[in-house]
């Protein structure tokens, strides 16, 4: 009996990746072009488990969340899809229509993000007269870094970071809100209106995911 050698034995497994990867991504879209939004959502979310995130099923993932009506899971899809695409006008719509229908003030975005919007990074390297706008997505994009997106809807910022304390106010579902400050299991904030109080980790979401090497 002939055995495979292991170059054709590797190339086989990459082949098999690379299908079940497409068939994954493929059996979302069918499942959301059929209305099937609970089933494309698991989709979009396996596809990003296997091949890490991207802006296109990023958009596809918030989009199958608005669809069935999570706009707090829809916020935080688009916002990390814009980090990616930062001049990307699509999810920046779409994020500000999460935004309206989950009850949500929509913040105007500021001149850097205006700009940035207007060509690509990738395009930016190309524009020796580009420098605001090559410094205005950097600013972009590191405003990311300290978002988070608040998807416990029983949230509770605390006037100081413990179980017990006194609460503030209780943000709305959906909220972005900035992290200013890290103690124990609580995360000191700052919501759209300049209101800061602590909260714990489990109720909000990094936009960008922090990965801990412990």
């Amino acid at each position: 009996m002939k055995i495979p050698s292991l170059l054709a034995l590797l190339g086989a497994a990459f082949f098999l990746t690379e299908f079940t990867q497409a068939e994954t991504l493929d059996d979302a879209n069918r499942a959301f072009a059929a209305g099937h939004y609970h089933d494309s959502t698991v989709g979009y979310q396996a596809v990003l488990t296997q091949n890490g995130y991207s802006a296109s099923v990023l958009f596809d993932l918030g989009n199958s969340h608005y669809r069935e009506g999570s706009y707090a899971q829809a916020i935080l899809a688009y916002q990390r899809a814009q980090w990616l695409a930062p001049a990307d006008a699509d999810i920046a719509a779409n994020l500000r229509l999460a935004q309206q229908q989950a009850g949500l003030a929509v913040i105007e975005p500021h001149w850097y993000e205006k700009i940035g919007r207007v060509v690509t990074a990738s395009e930016l390297a190309w524009i020796a007269t580009g420098m605001w706008s090559a410094i205005a997505v950097m600013v972009l994009q590191a405003d990311k870094l300290n978002q988070a997106v608040v998807t416990d809807k029983n949230a509770a910022l605390l006037i100081s970071p413990f179980p017990s304390a006194q609460m503030v106010f209780s943000p709305p579902q959906g909220e972005t809100v900035a992290v200013e400050q890290a103690y124990d299991d609580f995360l000191l904030v700052k919501d759209s209106a300049g209101r800061t109080g602590w909260i714990s980790k489990t109720q909000i979401t990094p936009v960008i995911p922090v990965h801990s090497n412990g």
